[in-house]
């Protein structure tokens, strides 16, 4: 059964909304940088995540209400209400916000680029000339005239496609 005047189901469903809003958000920017991606979804995330305290009052004093909400949601109702000492309340910490999550996504993108770095040496380690030998026969080529593939003749065709499919790999986007 449902509990409809719960505050913790209202900030459970919210976040679980905010979730869904950041995950498709990073999905949508795929076309940046990740150190550019990173800051902007953690900026959003702050922005989304932290809440603060607000006041709003009635046509009756008895009937006024204070509670907590998130930042943004308390600057937007100060703003339409032209409560000044709510907005800027509301705007320190929606700053705030916005600074810890861009700090994070920082830390964020400064921990992947590590895993990213290591990965490319244990690559290299693994395959030191695989690469250099492409190049040069992918030079050669070109140099006597022949057409754009780089195998040569004598090679079996699932050596062929092996250095194929390693020249041909892209690097995961995550």
């Amino acid at each position: 059964m449902m509990i409809s005047d719960s505050l913790p189901q209202m900030w459970l469903i919210y976040f679980g909304l905010a979730a869904v809003v950041l995950f498709t958000g990073y999905m949508a920017v795929r076309i940046l940088p990740r150190f550019l991606r990173w800051i902007l979804v953690g900026g959003i995330a702050g922005m989304i995540a932290v809440p603060t305290s607000f006041h709003v009052t009635a046509s009756v004093a008895e009937d006024a209400y204070t509670g907590l909400a998130p930042a943004i949601v308390a600057f937007a109702v100060s703003v339409v209400q032209k409560d000044g000492g709510g907005m800027a309340s509301a705007f320190g910490m929606l700053v705030l916000g916005i600074g810890a999550g861009v700090v994070l996504g920082l830390v964020i993108w400064w921990l992947g680029r590590g895993r990213e770095q290591r990965r490319r040496a244990a690559q290299q380690r693994r395959e030191p000339h695989g690469h250099e030998q492409e190049d040069e026969e992918v030079r050669e080529g070109h140099a006597a005239g022949a057409s754009l593939r780089s195998e040569k003749r004598g090679t079996p065709a699932r050596a062929s496609a092996r250095t194929r499919a390693g020249r041909d790999r892209q690097e995961p986007s995550l």
